[in-house]
């Protein structure tokens, strides 16, 4: 009878590491794919923030052109 509870409490506890592992590498995926869209995030916003930064330039020549 004791046997049959300590196997079950070592099975439990094999699934228990097992999801504990399991959990662990997900979160690290995670983070990863978060570290990687902001990354992403900050090349577009440099990108956008040049394209405004010409499309004020424009607009400023234009208007002296005027």
């Amino acid at each position: 009878m004791i046997d049959a509870e300590i196997q079950q409490l070592e099975e439990r506890v094999q699934r228990l590491i097992a999801a504990y592992r399991q959990a662990r590498l997900e979160q690290k995926r995670a983070m990863q794919e978060r570290d990687r869209l902001l990354a992403l995030n900050a090349e577009l916003r440099r990108r956008i923030e040049g394209i405004v930064e010409r499309v004020r330039s424009l607009e400023s020549e234009s208007e002296h052109e005027v």
